[in-house]
């Protein structure tokens, strides 16, 4: 008996030490299984906080990214319905998209708004007429209007080239040119085609080589008011330099209108290049002669006459149809000098 009184007091004492050793185990799986799921819960709402840091940082870049141009625009009011032509450029690195347009008279003190779903690429351009009923409005009212993107952005709708438009219309003629983006590229030849290098940026042309293929670019809108009709440029069309020359008659050098596909190779025969009413085009001059009647053939200043170098005038000699009507236009523009 004695005997086994002793050993029960033995095991008593070491199942009280395996009780606690089992509970300091146990409590510390309870804290590291706590500790863990707070860690991961922490870095879980981290992530997501970086997450939607890095959204909202973006949909700020893209809104500020956002660049669109709003030109040329018109108001016709008929009853209290005001419509209003627009040309809506995409200027900018992202594609945009507009959801609404307002409009406001400002000798009435009225406005009102449309819906409207528009997108638009980096650099397209889209001709809208909308029309949006405003109570009051009359043919007299200054009305001011502008454009709101998805992002929030807001665009003026602007009328400045008014002015433009009846002197180009009323002046000289249906078609104006963009002064500071004319260029001019070096014609290259590769197996039986024709490049322009560098296409598209070439460089500026109001200083040129005398003696080199070149061709020239320019971007050309039509701004024909009141009918706002169509103008298509036949291959007749060109681009002509004239050299004066003292107590002689002036020497000429001359670059027929051409098509130029996307890779920089000119085609071998001319498809009608057609502007819209207030579309820009970029228009490529580049041959010696008519495309359609005697095919393409490169030009350059000393290719007509060897002394044609220096400065020279050049004009615009569009001709073609606007409308259903025949059209031609001379467009003195800009002058040119010839280097060595």
């Amino acid at each position: 008996m004695t005997r086994i009184s002793w050993l029960k007091k033995i095991w008593n004492g070491r199942s009280r030490g395996i009780s606690t050793v089992l509970g300091t185990v146990f409590l510390t799986l309870v804290i590291f299984a706590i500790s863990t799921n707070v860690f991961l819960w922490s870095l879980s709402r981290n992530a997501e906080y970086t997450l939607a840091v890095k959204e909202e940082n973006q949909k700020t870049t893209d809104r500020l990214s956002e660049n669109v141009i709003a030109s040329g625009a018109s108001y016709s009011v008929s009853e209290e319905d005001v419509t209003i032509k627009v040309t809506v450029k995409n200027a900018g690195s992202v594609a945009i998209q507009i959801i609404n347009l307002w409009v406001f008279d400002t000798a009435q003190q009225k406005y009102t708004n449309k819906p409207v779903d528009l997108s638009l690429n980096p650099g397209n351009a889209s001709q809208q007429i909308l029309t949006v009923a405003l109570s009051g409005a009359n043919k007299s009212d200054d009305l001011v209007s502008w454009f709101v993107t998805a992002r929030g952005n807001t665009v003026p709708l602007e009328t400045k080239k008014g002015v433009i438009i009846a002197q180009v219309s009323q002046g000289i003629g249906s078609v104006s040119m963009d002064f500071a983006s004319f260029r001019y590229y070096n014609v290259s030849k590769v197996g039986s085609s024709y490049i322009l290098e560098n296409y598209t940026c070439g460089a500026e042309g109001f200083e040129v080589p005398a003696d080199e293929h070149i061709a020239f670019e320019v971007f050309l809108t039509n701004y024909d008011e009141p009918e706002k009709r169509e103008i298509k440029l036949f291959s007749g069309s060109i681009l002509w330099a004239i050299f004066p020359v003292m107590g002689a008659q002036p020497r000429c050098a001359g670059w027929h209108i051409v098509n130029v596909y996307g890779n920089g190779t000119i085609a071998p025969a001319y498809t009608t290049v057609t502007l819209t009413y207030g579309e820009t085009v970029k228009v490529i001059f580049a041959s010696k002669t008519d495309v359609n009647r005697e095919g393409f053939n490169p030009s350059s200043a000393t290719d007509w006459y060897q002394q044609n170098k220096g400065s020279a005038a050049v004009n615009l000699m569009l001709v073609g149809k606007i409308g259903t009507s025949t059209y031609g236009q001379n467009v003195p523009f800009v002058s040119i000098y010839f280097a060595e």
